[in-house]
């Protein structure tokens, strides 16, 4: 654990907020109980020295949620995540790296992160308007204006695109990144409470998205949100409706699995905490933080659906990839409710 020195006016500050002298306790507490975690557990695989052809990664996937609602064909087992976030577990599995035999395709704005030497190619998928995805049923939002400047990606954008690139790159491994089951929510629960939210409050003081100065409803901090109690969000109809967006994104997942050749692995870069006490006297915990370790943040599905012809890979030097620039990964993060 690292050792931190303190200044004088640290401390002094301290003295005039006791809240900093606790958030850095909770620091060292945290990272504690990562290291006792891993001690126990390990440290997690790495993905890219297992046996598949396709590897779909749904991201912030817990292994209980999957147990539970999982109707693809295939042998279930579960795995430990080498992260507790997506960078997390892009840098344990990729960074440093190369992987000239497979093609990457994300849904997952970090992945911008990841070096031109790393793949043989990377196909970023860009947001859309929510009101343009056949995954979101208009029919559930009661008021119109809450689609208005909200973003998604689009899984069935993700499929397409992944269809693309394997004919593109017929011998090459294939990473298919999905966004959902991670926020925004986007089944009929998860729309009434972004509804709950809108209705309540000025949209630009709890949101990262949308356009310019126009805030999209289904892009808020959502899981902040929660946490401050403000909007009485119920627990129980978080996680209805994040099992309801794992719902929307298995059909999808389904259908690249059978227009597609090889092996396939269902997985997830990480798990999400909906509410869970980690420690004994602290908070209810939502989200993901790479600084926390805890089953239904590191658990993660490792569903295998056998194929009748295994993939002929061949490792070839990286192709010009469709990369982002800065600006255009900057307002990704945005809309998604990071930055």
């Amino acid at each position: 654990m690292p050792v931190t020195k303190y200044s004088l006016q640290s401390v002094r500050n301290g003295i005039r907020e006791p809240g900093l002298v606790w958030t850095e306790l909770c620091k060292y507490l945290w990272s504690a109980h990562r290291e006792l975690f891993e001690l126990r557990y390990g440290s997690g695989i790495d993905v890219m020295a297992e046996d598949w052809d396709t590897l779909l990664v749904l991201d912030a996937c817990r292994y209980d949620f999957f147990a539970a609602l999982n109707w693809i064909d295939g042998t279930l087992e579960s795995r430990l995540s080498a992260g507790s976030s997506s960078p997390g577990w892009i840098d344990a599995n990729f960074t440093g790296r190369t992987h000239h035999d497979t093609v990457y395709v994300s849904g997952n704005a970090f992945t911008a992160d990841i070096g031109d030497d790393v793949f043989h190619a990377i196909y970023p998928v860009s947001p859309e308007p929510v009101a343009e995805s056949a995954a979101v049923d208009a029919a559930d939002v009661f008021d119109a204006r809450l689609l208005a400047d909200s973003y998604v990606i689009d899984p069935e954008t993700v499929v397409e695109t992944a269809l693309e690139a394997h004919e593109r790159h017929p011998t090459k491994r294939l990473i298919v990144h999905f966004l959902q089951p991670h926020v925004p929510l986007i089944g009929e629960t998860g729309l009434e409470i972004y509804q709950q939210i809108a209705s309540q409050r000025d949209l630009s003081s709890v949101s990262r998205g949308g356009r310019g100065d126009r805030f999209g409803a289904l892009n808020v901090q959502l899981y902040e949100i929660v946490e401050d109690d403000a909007f009485d969000i119920d627990v129980d109809d978080l996680r209805r409706a994040y099992a309801e967006t794992l719902e929307i994104v298995l059909p999808y997942a389904d259908r690249l699995i059978r227009e597609l050749d090889g092996k396939a692995v269902i997985s997830a870069d990480h798990g999400e905490l909906l509410g869970e006490r980690l420690l004994p006297l602290t908070g209810r915990k939502y989200g993901h933080f790479e600084y926390l370790a805890a089953e239904a943040l590191r658990r993660v599905p490792w569903h295998v659906v056998d194929g009748d012809d295994r993939r002929r890979i061949v490792a070839e030097a990286p192709v010009e990839s469709a990369r982002m620039d800065e600006d255009e990964v900057t307002e990704k993060l945005r809309v998604l409710g990071y930055r």
